[in-house]
C-alpha cells in the first residue's frame, strides 16, 4: 500500500472515530439493556437517612463522586413505600427494580427533584424509577440530563403504572448518548421512588481512538498545507 493510501486510509478511519465519538445521536432509554460496563448505586449502605442538602451517595459503594441534592425532603436508604394505585415497594423483594434499601422522595410541596451530579461525564445514566399514583389521575415523571455547565441536555416526561396489588414493580428509564458529556442527571415529581442508579462511562480505548483519530488528521492537515506552500 503506497503511502497515498495509507494517508486515505488512516483519514477515513480518524473521521469514523471523531464522528463517533462527538455525533448528537442521544435517546431516551426504557431499559438498561445497551449500557454496557456500569457502575450501580443501590443505596443499601444507608438506613433512613433523612436530607435536605447535598450527600455523596457514590463514593462509599462504587468509588466514584455522585452527589444527591434533594430538597426539600429525601429519604436514602428507605425499605418501604406505599405507592397507591402502583402498589408498594418493600426493599425486600428480589426483582431487578428493588433489592435491599432506595431513595424516596416525599416532597412538601407540589413538585421538586432528585438530582445527581458526576465528577466526570457518562455516557450513559438511569434507574429503576416509581412513583405514588392516585386513580385516574394520569401523573407523570420528568427525566433531565444535564451538561458540566448545568445546561439540560434533554428531558422527556413518563407516566409510570403499575398494578396496585404489585409489590416492587418499576420501570428502568433514563438517557444513552454517544459521548460522555452527562454532568448530572434529575428526576422530577412528587413521592418518588428511585433505585440502583446506573452509570455508564466510555471505554478506555474510546479515549485512545479518538485521540488517534484526532492526532491522525492534524497529522493530514499539515501536509496538505506544506504541500500548498
Amino acid at each position: 500500500m503506497n503511502r497515498s493510501m495509507i494517508s486515505k486510509t488512516l483519514g477515513a478511519a480518524a473521521l469514523l472515530a471523531l464522528g463517533a465519538a462527538t455525533a448528537a445521536q442521544a435517546a431516551a432509554v426504557h431499559d438498561n439493556s445497551g449500557f454496557g460496563p456500569s457502575k450501580v448505586i443501590t443505596f443499601n449502605g444507608y438506613d433512613g437517612l433523612l436530607t435536605t442538602g447535598e450527600v455523596d451517595v457514590g463514593t462509599a459503594e462504587i468509588g466514584v463522586e455522585v452527589k444527591l441534592t434533594a430538597g426539600p425532603y429525601a429519604e436514602i436508604g428507605a425499605n418501604n413505600r406505599d405507592l397507591g394505585e402502583n402498589g408498594a415497594w418493600t426493599g425486600f423483594g428480589s426483582g431487578p427494580a428493588v433489592e435491599g434499601h432506595f431513595l424516596a422522595s416525599s416532597f412538601t410541596a407540589k413538585r421538586g427533584e432528585l438530582g445527581f451530579s458526576f465528577t466526570t461525564g457518562v455516557s450513559s445514566v438511569g434507574a429503576y424509577l416509581n412513583q405514588f399514583r392516585i386513580a385516574g389521575v394520569n401523573n407523570s415523571l420528568t427525566l433531565l440530563a444535564y451538561d458540566q455547565y448545568g445546561n439540560t441536555l434533554e428531558s422527556f416526561s413518563y407516566s409510570i403504572k403499575t398494578g396496585w396489588d404489585g409489590y416492587d414493580e418499576g420501570k428502568f428509564l433514563g438517557f444513552s448518548r454517544a459521548s460522555a458529556d452527562i454532568y448530572g442527571f434529575g428526576v422530577a415529581g412528587n413521592n418518588i421512588v428511585l433505585d440502583n442508579l446506573t452509570l455508564a462511562v466510555p471505554e478506555p480505548e474510546s479515549y485512545a481512538l479518538l485521540l488517534a483519530g484526532l492526532g491522525v488528521l492534524g497529522l493530514l492537515s499539515r501536509r496538505r498545507l506544506q504541500q500548498k506552500a
